[in-house]
């Protein structure tokens, strides 16, 4: 079965909150939201465009500081001037090559534009200056999905996987089990998640994917099972979990809904 960048749109989100990694151009998205809903009115527009010219200004005159150059970004994205926040991380970019999160950033905002092939490029070279980046990876990977590059990415995963250091693989693990239960390989997909389980014995997030798998393929005591292995690999036994609480309450709640809409539905009953 082919992998299908539909399928895997909604998955990024939840392989982001497995692993943990939180990429830096999503700090600027969320900043930029932190201005809505009250900056999309006429009126906040238009101090917002004032704002804008002022940085803009300010920037030709002499450089923002980093809070500034971030202020104006935001403001750039928030009022729908893509063009103008692109040439401005170009700029940046430029001006500290070195700084990868400004690229990752453009790559998002190309990619948000609709030029996934610019934005692929983006990645290929990021990754080039910075291979172990799992932010970017993550990027290209879902890029590589949505350009019909999906077996081409599993490929690529499994060389970075196998030539990774046993115990220090975990996120590149996640990410190419995950292409693996996307593509229908369900059975390939559990086997290494539990290899990267096994490989890092602390680690619960192996086992938090793997529960993810089971819940979805409808086998909620299994999933409910992993999920307490997870909890058990915690360093401070007792201390809350909001992922692994959030999910098992969750899950209980949904099997003991199913099994009273079965009860309801007997005859007799």
């Amino acid at each position: 079965m082919a992998l299908k960048a539909e399928k895997i749109l909604p998955f990024r989100g939840v392989i982001l909150l497995i692993t943990g990694f939180i990429a830096a151009s999503g700090l600027v998205w969320l900043g930029a939201q932190l201005i809505a809903p009250e900056s999309r009115t006429l009126g906040n527009r238009e101090i917002l465009n004032k704002q804008v010219k002022e940085l803009l200004n300010r920037q030709q005159n002499s450089s923002l500081n980093k809070k500034e150059q971030q202020q104006l970004l935001e403001r750039l994205l928030v009022l729908g001037r893509h063009q103008e926040a692109i040439n401005m991380l170009e700029l940046l970019i430029a001006r500290e090559p070195k700084n990868w999160a400004w690229g990752l950033m453009l790559a998002e905002l190309k990619r948000e534009q609709g030029d996934r092939d610019g934005a692929r490029e983006e990645t290929s070279h990021l990754l080039s200056l910075h291979p172990q980046n799992m932010e970017i990876l993550q990027l290209k990977t879902l890029l590589d999905l949505e350009t019909g590059r999906g077996k081409a990415a599993v490929i690529e995963l499994k060389k970075r996987f196998e030539s990774s250091t046993k115990g220090h693989r975990v996120p590149t693990g996640l990410l190419l089990a995950d292409l693996q239960r996307q593509s229908g390989q369900a059975a390939a997909a559990a086997a290494l998640y539990r290899l990267i389980s096994n490989e890092s014995p602390t680690d619960a997030r192996p086992l938090i994917a793997l529960a993810l798998m089971q819940q979805e393929q409808g086998n909620s005591h299994q999933a409910q099972a992993l999920l307490k292995e997870a909890r058990a690999r915690r360093r401070k036994p007792g201390e809350p979990d909001p992922l692994i609480d959030g999910l098992a309450s969750q899950w209980g709640i949904n099997s003991i809904r199913k099994k009273g809409s079965s009860a309801y539905l007997k005859p007799g009953s």
